[in-house]
Formats: C-alpha cells, structure tokens, sequence
C-alpha cells in the first residue's frame, strides 16, 4: 500500500469534506500538527462509514466547521500501488447568511486597434496587455499558463498563428488570432512558445519581441520557431509581442534631384 499525503488549510467557516467519486482510493482527514497561527477550534458531524475520519465514496462527508483561526487538515490517499491515481478531497463552503455570493467580475474594455494580449497568471487569472504592454512580470515567478492574441484591425491577407508547448504534454495545437492556447487552472507550465505569420501578404510583416521564461531568461521570437529557456524546463512567466509592417528598402537605382546623366551621342553632361 502506498500513501500520497497533502495538507490542506481551511479558513474560520463551516464546510462539507467529500469523496470524489466511488472506484478510488479511500481517503482520510487528520488534523495536521498545529502551527501557532493556525490554532482553531474544530467542530465536526460524520456520516455512519466514515468512521470519524475516513471517506470511501460519494456518500460519505464530513461537516467541519472551523472556529476562531485556520486549522490546517492532513489529507492521506491509501492507494493500491505506486503511481496510482490519487483523488482529489472535495470542499464546499456553506454559507450561513443564506445568501449566494456572487462571483467577483472584471469589466475590461479591449483595445479597437493593435495586438492586445490576453493571458491566465497563477494565482491571478486573466489579464489583459494593451498594446505595448508587456502580458505577466518578466521578473517574477509566477506561472503565464496561457494565452490568446486579439488583432481587431488585422489587415486582410495576413494573420498570426501561434502555440505553446506545455510540460508533460508536448506541443499544443496551432491556433490564430483570437484563440486561447496553453491551459487554465490546471497548473500546467509552458516551457516554450511559437509564433508565425501566415496569408498571402505574410511576407509584409515582421514578428518581434520577446518570451520570458523563470530564473530571468528571456529569448527574442524567432518566425515558425520554438523559443525556450536554456534547459528548456525554465517555466513562461511574460511575454511581449508585436507585429509590425516591414519598411521598405530605397532601390539602388532611385532617382534624386542631383542625379546626373550623361548621353553617348556628344559626351556632354546634362543635370536633372
């Protein structure tokens, strides 16, 4: 029998503990050693099978409610073998006002015109970068889980397609502007980003920029190439994109007002 253990801190409150679904392991809820912040007092009520602390399906819970400071739970998986997969402790927060509370909402206004980069952030969630902004911290360490590029005023005949390759699962797939690549809330690191132009006016465009990866690595966007970190396990923490049409080089052979042309018929010169 093998054991995978977590800890788990619950705030002051009343909560029901629940099994995720019958078929996995069995699960029991300890109180972990006390820190001396998390010094709260712990009333519980039990169904017949737990048997005080031990949760085996669906239809076993135990009520918690959690008085005075944060208590910190330990949460132990008794799995059948090594690697087995290890169910996830079900928690819900009654409220006790009898009202709902609404989820928090962020009204953000996008941009009509440049590339705008919309990105999840650990511990943060979605944000947006305007254009000429940078989307996450460079210098921190939290996760940039994911990303979509949006393009409004983008030109007919060209657009931008990109993709993220993610740790453990290889290579996401390509998508264009106005999609979302990467993951959400699923804890996932990006180790490397794509970036290209496609469309018959492509050639007219340029990508620039750069990904920032953790431990202060940052490598310039490269058209169809994978950029990582210098091991390749560093982890996306910003980035900052632009695209931009391509200047135009002046002929060798333009005209000027000083140009001067000499004819074969008399070997005179004349000025322009």
């Amino acid at each position: 029998m093998e054991l995978a253990n977590s800890l788990v801190t619950l705030q002051p409150g009343m909560y029901i503990l629940r099994h995720p679904q019958a078929g996995m392991p069995p699960i029991s809820i300890a109180r972990a050693a006390a820190r001396e912040e998390h010094n709260g007092h712990i009333q519980a009520l039990f169904t017949p099978k737990t048997e005080g602390s031990i949760l085996r399906d669906g239809t076993d819970c135990i009520v918690m409610q959690v008085l005075n400071a944060p208590v910190d739970l330990l949460v132990t998986a008794y799995l059948d073998r090594a690697g087995a997969a290890v169910p996830a402790l079900k928690i819900d927060k009654i409220r006790l006002d009898g009202v709902a509370e609404a989820p928090a909402k962020r009204v953000v206004e996008l941009p009509k015109a440049g590339i705008s980069l919309i990105g999840h952030v650990e511990r943060t969630g979605d944000v947006l970068a305007k254009p000429g902004e940078m989307l996450g911290k460079p210098d921190g360490d939290m996760r940039l889980e994911g990303f979509q590029v949006m393009w409004p005023d983008k030109p007919a005949g060209v657009d931008l397609e990109y993709s993220a390759v993610i740790e453990g699962a290889g290579e996401s797939p390509t998508v264009t502007s106005g999609h979302f690549s990467g993951t959400k809330n699923a804890a996932r690191r990006i180790v490397g980003v794509k970036f290209a132009l496609v469309g018959e006016k492509a050639a007219q465009f340029e990508i620039a920029g750069k990904a920032h990866f953790s431990g202060g690595f940052a490598a310039a966007l490269e058209p169809a190439k994978i950029v990582a970190g210098p091991t390749g396990m560093e982890h996306l923490t910003a980035l900052d994109l632009k695209v931009s049409a391509v200047k135009k080089k002046a002929g060798n052979w333009d005209a000027s007002p000083r140009t001067k042309i000499f004819t074969a018929t008399d070997g005179r010169k004349r000025k322009r």
